[in-house]
């Protein structure tokens, strides 16, 4: 292992994974707690891929997605999306671990609602990195460099994706520009699309209202659902939608799974993780 980078081993969807990661990262020194989230992740996305089937992993990260999704598509095709330098690293070196460097694609890039580039914040604690907005409570202070920015539907163009199944998207309070800039590949492909809702980081990273992004998701999306560990996924609509965000702000830390779809077929296939 080389460029200051680690190795640790993770079990993640029962079966042991070799992982990449700086020393100083935060995240990958206790990955081991977002195993349970690797496996959540998995079980929603076990119920929609095919064997041959596609995926965007938006948020990368250093990799424990990818290994998560990657066994579901023995013969297809996962695109992984992480703009922080650093993490891309790991991410590259831990799917080279795990014999997945030609099956799984890394851009190294942000995504949003349109073209371009912006400052990002180059966290420690990678998971707290995030594109900087003027909303950014202590922006001024934080350590920045410019990315590349690019939207979903330009991805989808440039890659020649001709089908999607799954999409994820955990971007630090970014979720709705990633949405934003996925309009044509989400009415052409209908994936299934599992997103963290986080009303700490989008105030915090975005200056966001927490009820008005989550009303804006519903909107978009004829089926939405919130995860509930073992429980059935619990079902989103106007009149459960205010002892949601109740929840989440008062029960459940800010810390929440979505999956936003266009049917809800994918429920009775579930099953716990």
């Amino acid at each position: 292992m080389d460029q200051g980078l680690q190795e640790r081993v993770l079990r993640i969807g029962g079966r042991a994974w070799r992982v990449a990661g700086l020393a100083e990262d935060s995240f990958f020194q206790h990955a081991e707690s977002h195993v349970a989230g690797m496996a959540e992740l998995a079980a929603v996305a076990a119920a929609v891929l095919p064997p041959d089937g596609a995926v965007l992993d938006i948020g990368a990260n250093i990799g424990l997605s990818a290994l998560a999704l990657a066994p579901l598509v023995p013969r297809g095709r996962i695109l992984a999306i992480e703009p922080s330098p650093g993490s891309a690293m790991a991410l590259r070196h831990s799917l080279a671990l795990n014999g997945l460097g030609e099956r799984v694609t890394v851009a190294e890039m942000a995504l949003g609602a349109a073209a371009g580039e912006a400052e990002f914040h180059d966290a420690g604690h990678s998971a707290g990195a995030h594109l900087l907005d003027p909303g950014t409570l202590g922006g001024a202070a934080l350590p920045k460099r410019r990315v590349p920015i690019g939207t979903v539907d330009s991805l989808v163009a440039e890659y020649g994706l001709d089908r999607l199944n799954f999409v994820k998207i955990d971007v630090e309070g970014f979720e709705t520009e990633v949405l934003d800039g996925a309009r044509s590949t989400l009415a052409r492909f209908r994936p299934l699309v599992f997103v963290e809702f986080n009303a700490w980081t989008l105030q915090c990273n975005r200056n966001a209202n927490p009820r008005a992004v989550l009303e804006d998701w519903l909107a978009r999306f004829p089926v939405a659902h919130v995860l509930r560990g073992a429980e059935p996924p619990l079902r989103i609509g106007p009149d459960t939608l205010l002892a949601v965000l109740h929840d989440h702000l008062v029960l459940r830390g800010c810390a929440d799974e979505l999956v936003l779809g266009f049917d809800e077929g994918w429920v009775e296939r579930w099953r716990p993780a």
